[in-house]
């Protein structure tokens, strides 16, 4: 199957965009992942979906009362891989990976990170004193390396069934049935009478990827954020004494700001004298300390967040259109198809696609998106990934031979063969970048260059990477070092 004119899943199924938006679904791209992730939050608070929050409660219930069972002692490997083990859920197309749609996955870490807080976070589960509800976002305030993802993919797990439904719902009303083929799935749902996960098998929208049949996952927009978990650890951290003023017991809350003070970290002022610091770092060590104290902290913050549940949904649900940016891209791929390529070098194809995406963000369009406000460097490289499409290179993202991954390396064999990094102005090792990454990468991938593309959104970061460049003694030339304007520029009526 020609895939090659295809990024998003209204292509791929031949089904208007607009018909997957009336249906509350995420259009996803199909060529990389979408820079969204599900909120557990979001499902919480959302009415619509409350049965499904209480799945998810109802299993992390029944997984602690095992860990009591148990004693708490290491289950059987079978046991620990049926209860707790997923596969990382990349039919949903989530997450951050440029290159297709596979990402780190769970891990055994998370797993066991879970077994280990049963009896300590999750211990009263069920039967809250202080927050309204349970949430599985509890874990990832006090284990290291539980982020947004593996929160979202452990969710999708367990929604799978409805997840499944959902799509094949769609699949069947809209779909030709040449786009639907029948698959087993794995640990769909629980039965919580004989504490088993139940196979079952769905009718799905389908593409191939290395001459396998891969389904794809549909997901409503409703549960969908795009940086973080409405309850977080960089959240938390922002909010530290915030949360103490909401404690209504007088004298905890007395006893916690007195411990939180006294465990700030010390710095010596101006005159030599010795004061408490309350930097962001001093601030989390402090916080961090008081929980260990006081781990009630947690769900006062907890409750501090539902009470903004309403605020969730309105402000923290991802726009769709800044998570992979159908619109711009559909403009994108538009002018793009319409141009013709001849005989090129790698060198040259990517210098003159760089060079028709630079003119179409620094066009005064009002219709690009893209301009409302600056992106993380990670979906600029997804954007740049979406123009790639039809060439007669390859475009490999995030290779890896040894110091680091590239953004891109462009090739026709081994001969023909150059390296392209994305970068924002902003970026505080753009200096460094400059200087020493370019050999590096032509040294340990065998490149003849290395594209720099920089894109800045305000005056001050302009200024910032002109200077920068004086400083190493480079120049934009629009062939080694592109600059992007991506400010969101006046009309030419208003202009003075």
């Amino acid at each position: 199957m020609d895939y090659s004119k295809r990024i998003y899943f209204s292509d791929f199924f031949n089904v208007k965009h607009s018909l997957i938006e009336e249906y509350g679904a995420l259009d996803i791209s199909l060529i990389c992942d979408n820079p969204a992730f599900v909120d557990p939050f979001l499902i919480f608070a959302n009415p619509e979906f409350s049965k499904l929050h209480n799945n998810i409660i109802d299993y992390l219930k029944y997984l602690r009362d095992l860990s009591i069972k148990n004693g708490g002692q290491n289950l059987s490997t079978g046991d620990f891989k049926h209860y707790y083990k997923f596969p990382e859920a990349k039919q949903a197309w989530l997450g951050y990976s440029v290159s297709g749609n596979s990402g780190l996955g769970l891990g055994v870490d998370f797993a066991k990170s879970l077994y280990v807080n049963l009896n300590k976070l999750f211990s009263k589960f069920g039967k809250e004193e202080i927050t309204e509800a349970s949430h599985l976002e509890k874990l990832c305030l006090v284990e290291e390396g539980v982020g947004v993802d593996k929160i979202s993919d452990f969710t999708i797990n367990l929604i799978k069934k409805y997840l499944l439904e959902y799509t094949e719902k769609f699949s069947k009303q809209y779909l030709n049935k040449k786009y639907i083929a029948k698959f087993a799935i794995k640990k769909v749902e629980f039965d919580f009478q004989s504490g088993m996960w139940n196979d079952a098998s769905f009718d799905l929208p389908f593409i191939e990827l290395k001459n396998k049949k891969e389904f794809v996952l549909l997901v409503p927009k409703k549960i969908l954020a795009k940086k973080d978990t409405w309850i977080s650890k960089n959240d938390f951290l922002e909010n530290d004494t915030a949360i103490f003023g909401t404690i209504e017991n007088d004298e905890l809350r007395t006893k916690i700001n007195k411990y939180f003070y006294d465990n700030l970290l010390l710095k010596y002022d101006k005159d030599g004298k010795q004061e408490r610091d309350y930097s962001k770092k001093s601030r989390a060590n402090s916080l961090a300390k008081t929980v260990l104290e006081f781990p009630e902290v947690l769900d006062y913050y907890i409750k501090f967040k539902e009470k903004k549940k309403d605020e969730a949904l309105k402000l923290h649900t991802a726009d769709t259109e800044f998570i992979n940016f159908n619109h711009d891209t559909i403009v994108i791929s538009k002018d793009f198809s319409e141009k013709k390529y001849g005989k090129l070098t790698s060198f040259d194809d990517c210098v003159d696609r760089l060079s028709f995406f630079k003119n179409t963000l620094e066009s005064n369009s009002k219709i690009l998106f893209v301009k409302e406000k600056p992106l993380p460097e990670k979906q600029l490289k997804l954007m740049f990934k979406m123009a790639t499409y039809k060439s007669l290179f390859n475009y490999d993202t995030e290779v890896n031979n040894g110091r680091g991954p590239i953004d891109f390396i462009i090739s026709f064999g081994s001969q023909d063969k150059i390296g392209l990094e994305l970068k924002l102005a902003s970026n505080k090792k753009l200096k460094q970048n400059l200087l020493n990454q370019t050999e590096i990468y032509k040294l340990d991938s065998s490149l003849k260059h290395v594209i720099k593309t920089i894109f800045y959104y305000s005056n001050e970061e302009r200024d910032r990477v002109n200077n920068i460049l004086r400083e190493v003694n480079k120049q934009a030339d629009n062939k080694e070092i592109f600059l992007i304007d991506c400010r969101k520029k006046k009309s030419a009526s208003n202009q003075k």
